[in-house]
């Protein structure tokens, strides 16, 4: 899987800590102010129900960077490897909030995601050789003012998957011959659902809840093998596995997110967010061969729970600075792990600045470092190899967010 590393750092000059009642909004650094914040067409995402607080049209343009740099090293029959390996990821988003009435609330999120990874000539080819996802997803969301303290929003989510997967076929049966390969191509469409809810406990304090429900899209298409050796293909012939329909599910858990927003007198504000997702009944690749299910994955995942704490303030008459830090716990033990979601606990420490460049135009800028655990892995045994094991001994991401909001609250 895919993520970021090279390094920027941002320095700005304080300059005074008056007139910042020009500042419409402020930054979030990292995963932060998720859930109550409620202070740009983000919230959009977020937690729907936040789009009451805006009286006017609210836009948001915004591009995520992942830049990672690893280092793997694995151990196969008695040899030792090294793997050193570095992935750009770029996900382009967009945010719309337009007021219908002083009720109601109308907002439109649009989020693109792609991963991929080669692995090229490993041992684990034999799970898994290339990889290659992309994700397009929709959000339009309905909220309502219940009374000065409580909002609700409903939101569909709609969801377009592809999914290709390369990997090697060893021609056991064919002394002699080379590898074989078989390719996977498909994709789907879903339709899921979210609510959420956002309370103003007073002028400085509000509290959020968002959830999202379960995601199981169909992806239909073919799997293929080319390279076979004769007895290696009379035996998939034989099985019905050759040239067949297949299906993939890549179930996406249903999550829960909390969160608390306080503002001081003095402008700094706090921001507090607790997530859950029900990882355990994640699938990461369940395939069926006309209609035959074959569970490729069959680890057993855990349920996630992530905390995040961020802090913002104000710099200059038009500069808000925040500072955040996260952590997300592991999703699976390290004895069910397997190479296609080599994932682990996972830690961030990220800083983001705001400009409100007019009234109601702001600039935003931030960057997080990301470090996730060595994700130690040991394979089943690939016939006439033996059993592959690896870990990492290097896992950096830096994420770095760039984004311009149009309209104020």
């Amino acid at each position: 899987m895919s993520s970021p590393i090279k390094s920027i750092i941002m320095v700005i000059t304080i300059v005074s800590l008056l007139n910042v009642g020009t500042v419409q909004s402020r930054p979030h650094a990292g995963f932060s102010g998720l859930a109550a914040s409620a202070d740009s067409a983000f919230t959009a995402a977020t937690n729907p129900a936040g789009i009451t607080r805006f009286t006017e049209p609210a836009y948001r343009l915004e591009i995520f960077g992942f830049f990672s740099e690893s280092t793997w090293e694995e151990q196969l029959a008695g040899r030792n490897r090294e793997v050193e390996s570095s992935s750009d990821v770029v996900v382009p988003s967009g945010y719309l909030i337009r007021p219908i009435s002083d009720k109601y609330s109308f907002s439109f999120t649009l989020l693109g995601a792609g991963f991929s990874d080669d692995l090229g000539d490993w041992p684990g080819k034999y799970f898994v050789e290339s990889y290659d996802t992309i994700n397009l997803s929709a959000f339009p969301s309905l909220a309502y003012r219940v009374d000065q303290k409580l909002s609700v929003a409903a939101s569909l989510a709609l969801t377009y998957v592809s999914f290709d997967q390369a990997r090697k076929v060893a021609n056991v049966f064919d002394p002699g011959f080379g590898d074989g390969r078989s390719t996977i191509e498909t994709n789907g469409f879903d339709v899921g659902f979210g609510l959420s809810m956002l309370y103003q406990l007073d002028e400085g304090t509000r509290w959020g809840l968002s959830y999202n429900s379960e995601m199981d899209p169909s992806q239909d298409g073919k799997v293929r093998y080319q390279g076979l050796g004769p007895n290696t293909e009379a035996i998939l012939e034989a099985s019905g596995r050759r040239n067949t329909e297949v299906e993939v599910h890549s179930r996406m858990p249903q999550s829960l997110v909390m969160g608390l927003y306080h503002e001081f007198a003095n402008s700094h504000a706090v921001t507090m967010d607790l997530a859950w997702s029900d990882f355990s009944r994640f699938k990461l690749s369940e395939f069926y061969f006309n209609g035959e299910a074959t569970v490729e994955n069959e680890a057993n995942y855990d349920d996630i729970y992530a905390l995040s704490v961020g802090y913002s303030w104000p710099v200059a008459s038009r500069w808000m600075l925040s500072a955040a830090g996260l952590y997300v716990d592991d999703m699976i033990e390290d004895n069910e792990r397997t190479m296609m979601l080599r994932m682990d606990s996972m830690w961030s420490l990220g800083i983001a600045a705001e400009w409100q460049w007019t009234n109601d135009r702001a600039l935003h800028f931030g960057v997080s470092y990301m470090q996730t655990g060595d994700s130690p892995v040991t394979t089943p045994e690939i016939p006439s190899i033996g059993s592959l094991s690896g870990n990492y001994t290097k896992r950096d991401t830096l994420i770095v967010r760039l984004g311009m909001t149009f309209g104020a609250r």
